[in-house]
């Protein structure tokens, strides 16, 4: 008697948003090395900055949520025990931070953001860490002599929504004027029962004419890109958000090299930049301050306007994010191949020298062809 044996499914890829597919749009070969080899970046500064800030912000969060601490603003013992918490669970995970000064200002950026950002965002939180995911078809590529094996016709795309913020909750609270009038600004009309998308970042807003380590996602702005794909998903499981809304942490607290180029912008009305009235007294604190100074204290209003950078989901970007995404799941499983079949890990991932943010976070540098004499 022949006993027949039941075919094997192929299983399906499963893509990280931000571990697999953006680390990869930043840098293949980084990606092969910090992904597959698991090589240790826990020496990153600025790895630790942004895990420290938000996961200070999302503890900070959670408490409030759960009736462990009052609404901020807070007292600075109080963030200093919370700092002190998040900071013993990033040395379990060997994320330490070796400068002083990067812990101050990493300090600094917390305590404004809870005390300034909290009292707006912590009322409207309808839900925080949301996990979703979602099928996609792998698009067709020409057939290389890598690609010509039997492969999977899909995969799952899946990804961590930092916040979400109800409307309704917002038309009750006063203080989400500033995020209101954002949204109002983008002609986003808001309806009863819709959400709102938040993403955050450690980082200052990026300028977008320039090329820099925003702009590695094939030409498009990375934070964009991320924050529509989050959508995309979010949709697979509840319903699309009204509009994404990027919240740049680090603005709340800008450093001077951020106010320079505020400044420099300001002098010759640089484009695609947000800059204050000309006749505002922030334009004139940006006009008095000089190189050596104490960096000037903007308004508040000014600060957040800068801080909240509001992305309408409309078809047409959503279609355009999730291609660059398709797009990049592709490439990552032609390296896999081309490295299974060659057995070379160089010529089989690619590469990105023309981001000197990735470069200057890789340990891989010291080996990678593209580095070598800088």
């Amino acid at each position: 008697m022949s006993i027949s044996v039941r075919r094997l499914h192929p299983t399906q890829p499963a893509y990280s948003l931000t571990a697999d597919v953006q680390n990869f749009l930043q840098c293949g070969l980084q990606y092969r090395y910090a992904r597959t080899s698991r090589l240790p970046w826990s020496d990153s500064p600025q790895l630790w900055f942004g895990r420290f800030v938000c996961d200070c912000l999302q503890v900070a969060e959670q408490q409030v949520r759960h009736g462990l601490q009052p609404q901020p603003p807070w007292d600075p013992d109080r963030i200093s025990q919370l700092c002190s918490m998040v900071t013993t669970r990033l040395q379990a995970e060997q994320i330490v931070c070796r400068s002083r000064s990067r812990q101050q200002a990493g300090l600094q950026c917390v305590t404004v953001a809870i005390n300034e950002l909290g009292p707006l965002l912590f009322p409207l939180i309808d839900a925080a860490q949301v996990p979703v995911s979602g099928s996609r078809w792998f698009p067709t590529i020409a057939s290389t002599a890598a690609t010509e094996d039997h492969q999977p016709s899909h995969f799952v795309l899946t990804g961590t929504v930092p916040a979400l913020l109800r409307v309704t909750a917002m038309d009750r609270t006063a203080a989400a004027c500033p995020l209101r009038q954002e949204l109002l600004s983008h002609r986003i009309e808001l309806a009863e029962g819709q959400t709102i998308l938040v993403d955050f970042k450690s980082a200052h807003r990026p300028d977008l004419h320039r090329g820099s380590r925003h702009a590695a996602t094939a030409g498009s702005d990375a934070d964009q890109w991320r924050a529509l794909v989050l959508s995309w998903l979010l949709a697979q499981q509840t319903a699309l958000p009204a509009a994404a809304v990027v919240v740049y942490l680090h603005e709340l607290s800008p450093s001077a090299a951020a106010l320079r180029r505020l400044r420099q912008a300001q002098q010759v009305r640089t484009a695609h930049v947000l800059l204050p009235h000309p006749d505002s007294p922030d334009a004139a604190l940006l006009h008095e301050f000089r190189d050596g100074h104490k960096p000037p204290q903007l308004s508040r209003n000014f600060r957040l306007q800068r801080a909240f950078r509001v992305i309408p989901v409309t078809p047409a970007a959503l279609q355009t994010a999730l291609q660059t995404a398709d797009h990049a799941a592709q490439r990552i499983q032609t390296c896999r191949n081309q490295e299974a079949h060659s057995g070379r890990i160089l010529s089989a991932w690619e590469r990105n020298s023309h981001s000197p943010a990735a470069c200057n976070a890789c340990r891989a540098r010291t080996w990678c062809p593209d580095f070598r004499g800088r």
